[in-house]
């Protein structure tokens, strides 16, 4: 089987692991890397022990020079059609990273030259590849829960409050947590859901991460560095910057030696415009509810599904070995093994990229075309407007 020749764009922290899994794959050949600070590019090839693949700043660059198939976009997420677009129109094959865009208009764009290409482009919202919410989706499919009444996706994740130091934290780069966070399990809302949303309430608020006087605006300067656990990247050696560790440090560390922009940005005193924890609503058309609970101060890692149904409720964790199936007969319930994956997203990044390469060679496979992947961005912008105006917001 020939490999697919595959760029890849934008190595920060999706983009590194993701361009290093791909070079270990059987079904791709990682030919070209992107980024706009190159010597990030030429410090994972480094690390994974790689030669021979072409560096360049911009798209521009090996859509002129290279001969490929298809591209794998990471950058950030405003940013993401300016990369796709170009490829689409120069005949590649476009993996996307979620969400799609940041905005209804760059949607449209986007969803427009994919339908100009013949459907090239596979959105990456790996939460559906994940064993366990894959189960939970085939067992409901079936007919186990009957009518969905409710379902609830709720996420506490600590990792979350590291958005707060990078371009995560301003709604102008990543449309906020509604969209750069949430857009996951507004997906998912809506692919167990199986409707269009109809109607979207949420309110959210910044109550923790705000500004401290004691603190300075870089940990490195800091006094409460060593007791902090908001620190930047805590470690055994919280001041990991000169000298730094693991791969994610020493991108971070080229990246502030190019641009000048230090990663040890305070998460309190950053200038942010998005949200510390909040709570969303959506009724579909089909009448069922969901809701969507983000909270990015504890300091657990948790992600659950729960769908409620006339025959019965399914509960499921992420990274769990197993789901539990609560009958309306409640001496009846039964937990369901699950084969849970290794990796990120409960197991999901390895059929998530699998599934692209089928893709790509016009094989079977499930993916998830722009415009499906708009409407959780769609239901982001949804839930930012219904938090701004204190309204509900008609789809």
């Amino acid at each position: 089987m020939e490999k697919i020749r595959i760029v890849v764009a934008g190595i920060g922290g999706r983009g590194a692991p993701a361009a290093s899994a791909l070079s270990r794959s059987a079904q791709f050949d990682l030919v070209g890397l992107v980024d706009s600070v190159p010597q990030r590019c030429s410090l994972l090839l480094d690390d994974i022990g790689l030669e021979g693949v072409a560096v360049f700043r911009d798209v521009a660059g090996p859509l002129a020079e290279l001969a490929f198939d298809a591209l794998a976009v990471f950058t950030p997420d405003r940013t993401h059609g300016e990369l796709v677009i170009p490829a689409l129109e120069a005949g590649k094959y476009v993996f996307v990273d979620k969400p799609l865009e940041v905005t209804w208009e760059k949607l449209e764009q986007v969803i427009a030259a994919d339908r100009r290409a013949g459907g090239r482009t596979f959105v990456g919202l790996n939460l559906r590849y994940a064993p366990v919410y894959r189960k939970i989706y085939d067992l409901v499919r079936a007919g186990v829960v009957g009518q969905i009444l409710t379902i609830q996706t709720d996420e506490f994740y600590d990792g979350g409050r590291t958005y707060f130091r990078r371009w995560n934290r301003k709604q102008d780069w990543g449309g906020g947590l509604w969209i750069t966070k949430a857009c996951h399990d507004f997906d998912i809302l809506y692919w167990m859901a199986a409707a269009p949303p109809a109607r979207v309430y949420a309110d959210c608020s910044l109550d923790y991460y705000t500004g401290r006087e004691d603190a300075a605006m870089y940990c490195r300067d800091c006094k409460l560095l060593p007791d902090c656990p908001d620190r930047y990247e805590p470690s055994e050696n919280p001041k990991l910057l000169e000298q730094a560790g693991p791969l994610s440090y020493r991108l971070n560390q080229i990246h502030e030696e190019v641009t000048g922009l230090k990663p040890d940005l305070c998460l309190f005193n950053s200038d942010k415009d998005t949200f510390d924890h909040g709570i969303s609503m959506v009724t579909f058309t089909n009448q069922v509810i969901g809701t969507y609970t983000l909270n990015v101060v504890a300091g657990f890692t948790d992600r659950r599904l729960r769908i409620g149904g006339t025959k019965a409720t399914i509960d499921g964790h992420l990274k769990g070995k197993s789901v539990l199936v609560r009958y309306r007969d409640p001496s009846r319930e039964e937990e369901i093994r699950v084969c849970a994956g290794d990796g990120a997203h409960g197991g999901g990044d390895q059929p998530l990229f699998d599934s692209f390469a089928a893709f790509v060679r016009g094989e079977p496979t499930a993916f998830v075309a722009p415009l499906d992947a708009a409407v959780s961005v769609r239901m982001g912008l949804a839930a930012r407007d219904a938090c701004e105006h204190n309204h509900v917001v008609t789809m």
